[in-house]
């Protein structure tokens, strides 16, 4: 992905180095630049959320890992499908706003919350075409029926889903 394409929109400004938290960070769901601020250590801070610097992953070591592939699609839409335990899958969606070395950060532009995610637990991660997200649906909000644990039940969004259970 050319990072130039959402950089130069005037919703991010553009990092120095290309990479960091919202260096590619898709113009049609960013906030405006004046809620995004770069710190002076490198790391950026929006909506009152303080990310760390967004650290290397283009390394001998890190090609082809987890890390490696979502920090080169910083500013992507996503849903990540999480593994709870032995049999229980989470989703989570929204913006790829940072990568670290064991977490990642999204942020969900309808609640206008940051969600930060064991990197760890990710075992399916979606991508969406630019302008393109999931409809009628949001994973992040839960319901009772997502609590209880059955997401056929009621108007469950079905953000939790057990072993077995198709989509």
């Amino acid at each position: 992905m050319d990072s130039e394409n959402f950089t130069n929109s005037g919703f991010v400004p553009q990092n120095e180095n290309q990479t960091g938290a919202n260096a590619n960070m898709n113009n049609q769901f960013a906030a405006p630049a004046n809620d995004f601020m770069r710190t002076a250590n490198g790391g950026s801070r929006m909506f009152g959320f303080n990310s760390p610097p967004q650290e290397n992953f283009n390394t001998e070591e890190m090609r082809g890992s987890m890390q490696n592939i979502l920090s080169q699609n910083v500013g992507e839409y996503v849903v990540a499908e999480f593994l709870i335990g032995t049999g229980l899958i989470m989703r989570k969606q929204g913006i790829l706003y940072d990568v670290g070395t064991s977490f990642v950060t999204l942020f969900d532009d309808r609640e206008r919350n940051f969600i930060v995610c064991d990197i760890f637990s990710i075992k399916f991660v979606y991508f969406y075409y630019p302008g393109d997200r999931p409809t009628n649906v949001n994973f992040n909000v839960f319901t009772t029926a997502d609590v209880m644990g059955d997401a056929n039940m009621g108007t469950g969004t079905g953000n939790v889903r057990g072993r077995g259970m198709r989509r």
